[in-house]
C-alpha cells in the first residue's frame, strides 16, 4: 500500500515540529528547577529586562503571572510537554509506517497533553489557539485513517 502524499507531508511536518520542541522541553526541565531556586523579585527583574524591548506594558502583567506559574509548576509542565511530544512522535512514526494505531496514539497524546496541565496548574494553561491547532492536526490525520492498516 502506498502512503498518500498529503499524509507524507503531515508526518514530515510533525517530525520537524517534534524534533524542534522536544529538546526545548527537555532543557526546560532543569531551567524550571533553576527558576524555583531564584528569588522571585530577582527572577522577575531579569526576565523583564531581557524582554523589555519586545513587550508592551500591559504584557508585563502576563509575564509576571507566567513567571509565577513556572516557579510553581514549571518542571512538571515541561515534563508533561516532553512526554506528550515523545508520544506524538511515536504516533506519527506508526502512521508513517502505515499503522492505524499511530492515529490513536497521536490523538491520545494531543488530548492528554492538553488536559493534564489543566489538572496540575489550572485553566490558565489552556490555550484556545493551541486547542484549535491540536484539533486541526488530529482531524488532518483522521481523514487519512483509511490509508492506514
Amino acid at each position: 500500500m502506498t502512503r498518500p502524499r498529503t499524509l507524507t507531508w503531515l508526518c514530515t511536518a510533525s517530525f520537524i515540529n517534534q524534533g524542534l520542541v522536544f529538546p526545548l522541553y527537555l532543557l526546560g526541565i532543569p531551567v524550571a528547577y533553576a527558576m524555583r531556586t531564584m528569588p522571585e523579585e530577582e527572577l522577575r527583574t531579569m526576565v523583564e529586562q531581557a524582554y523589555a524591548a519586545f513587550m508592551q506594558p500591559e504584557q508585563q502583567e502576563m509575564l509576571t503571572a507566567y513567571i509565577g506559574l513556572m516557579k510553581a509548576h514549571g518542571p512538571a509542565l515541561m515534563g508533561i510537554f516532553a512526554l506528550r511530544t515523545l508520544a506524538r512522535f511515536i504516533g506519527t512514526l506508526r502512521m508513517w509506517q502505515g499503522r492505524k494505531d499511530g492515529f490513536h496514539i497521536y490523538t491520545s497524546a494531543q488530548l492528554l497533553g492538553m488536559l493534564v496541565p489543566i489538572l496540575i496548574a489550572g485553566p490558565v494553561t489552556l490555550s484556545f489557539v493551541g486547542f484549535i491547532l491540536a484539533l486541526n492536526w488530529c482531524y488532518l490525520y483522521f481523514i487519512h485513517r483509511k490509508a492506514l492498516r
